[in-house]
């Protein structure tokens, strides 16, 4: 699926002077935009207005030449890692690359490594760069027989899987990593690495290294099955959070409870992306797509959940990112927290226990912001609320709707909501099916 329309609106205000950073050179990023199945000369285009967002990077569709089918699962189907074809010449992705790096933002590189195009041509194994001796025998997957060589081996879907133990394979990787780092990649994202074996996937890692002097960013995508968990992995480098997905997709979907999410299972790393949905979790995409929702806007719900955490590197769809609007200012709270973080102020995560509520969640991030989402289908509305015992204090303004929020100790020594947009009330309101993100701002800003 290709998306030609990517929301280029700047946030307003005080909140565009906060995205004068961006990352350092293999620092965590603060989010990544995946423009997905997108053509170079169309990234290009819009690139910059998500600095102005607040993204630090943009993932990009696979550079090989690919089997030519115009569904986006063909980029995933290698057929030559020597030439750069598919969704842009190699001309094109470095003008891409370079118009990025001048608004300041990185480009992340998706490679596919473990398996090459399955195509009527290619019935005999005999590729432009591999041939028949290259390959692992035919068979089937078992992702529950309690070893990992049937995914490590085996072929995926059909797909010829290469045999990465061969030096020659392995070189002809690298050559493709070098190509794209002399043109100016600054990260890369593994597809199927867990049907690699982790030293290989560390060899390839060690050598991106060894050639961007350490600057780069790098995660793997691992979907943890029956034989296959997150650990055997993220020792090497970021690994996909499906777990935290999965986690999310329960309390976000009908019926499900946001206290869940308190303390919500995980990969414990807080390098891993994180992501409301996918282009592997969405049923429109992939007949088989994994645990998908049913309502797509419990996604974007989710979506706005990982850009509030401290935690985890947030992925967001291209399509998401223009499906609803407080998803991009989810984005520049997630800078100013980081900016915050980095002038020594406190921003922890807290999942406040101060509603009871299945449908309503508020986090806070130290005391300099907190975030509400509302999943319900009913607005949220309670004249009091109590943040005694919170970090929260003084004054917060929303960044979406521009409104003021005072967090006051009254005379018993309680803290109090005492002014929400207005000193005519108190306590909280949330539109249902919202989610609203606050800053810290001096006290004179709710005078």
């Amino acid at each position: 699926m290709r998306f030609k329309r990517v929301m280029q609106s700047v946030v307003v205000g005080v909140v565009a002077l906060w995205f004068s950073a961006v990352a350092f050179a293999g620092e965590q990023p603060v989010a990544i935009f995946h423009s997905f199945n997108e053509k170079y000369a169309d990234v290009e285009k819009y690139v910059c207005s998500l600095a102005k967002q607040g993204y630090s990077h943009i993932q990009i569709a696979p550079a090989q030449k690919s089997n030519p089918a115009g569904e986006w699962w063909a980029r995933y189907q290698p057929v030559d890692y020597s030439v750069i074809e598919g969704r842009g010449t190699e001309q094109e992705l470095k003008r891409l690359i370079v118009r990025a790096h001048r608004c300041k933002i990185k480009v992340i590189a998706d490679v596919v490594f473990n398996h090459m195009a399955s195509m009527p041509e290619y019935q005999d194994l005999n590729y432009p760069q591999f041939g028949p001796e290259d390959f692992h025998p035919p068979c089937d997957i078992n992702y529950q027989d309690g070893t990992r060589d049937t995914e490590v081996d085996c072929w995926l879907g059909g797909l010829p899987d290469l045999d990465l133990s061969r030096k020659k394979v392995r070189d002809i990787h690298q050559a493709h990593i070098k190509k794209l780092l002399k043109l100016g990649i600054d990260g890369f994202r593994f597809d199927a690495a867990k049907h690699m074996s982790p030293e290989i996937v560390k060899s390839y890692i060690d050598y991106i290294d060894s050639q961007s002097k350490g600057k780069t960013w790098n995660y793997l995508e691992v979907i943890e099955d029956g034989d296959t968990s997150a650990e055997r992995y993220n020792w090497i480098a970021a690994v996909t959070d499906f777990l935290l997905y999965n986690s999310m997709k329960g309390a976000f979907s009908f019926g499900g409870d946001l206290r869940t999410l308190a303390v919500p299972p995980a990969v414990n790393d807080p390098r891993s992306v994180t992501f409301g949905q996918n282009h592997d979790t969405i049923r429109a995409l992939n007949a088989n797509a994994i645990n998908p929702y049913n309502d797509p806007a419990d996604s974007y719900l989710a979506t706005a959940y990982v850009l509030a955490r401290e935690n985890g590197t947030p992925l967001v769809l291209a399509q998401d990112n223009l499906a609803v609007p407080y998803i991009k200012y989810g984005v520049a709270f997630r800078r100013i927290m980081r900016q915050r973080g980095a002038e020594g102020k406190g921003v922890r995560e807290n999942v406040l226990a101060v509603t009871n509520s299945p449908t309503v969640l508020v986090m806070e991030r130290g005391a300099e912001g907190f975030f509400v989402v509302n999943k319900g289908a009913e607005k949220f509305d309670v004249p009091t609320l109590d943040l005694t015992f919170t970090n929260l204090e003084g004054c917060y303004r929303e960044l979406r709707n521009n409104f003021t929020v005072a967090v006051e100790r009254r005379a018993d020594y309680k803290k109090y909501v005492t002014r929400w947009g207005t000193w005519t009330r108190g306590g909280m309101e949330v539109q249902a099916r919202d989610a609203l993100y606050f800053i810290r701002e001096p006290w004179e800003k709710c005078k």
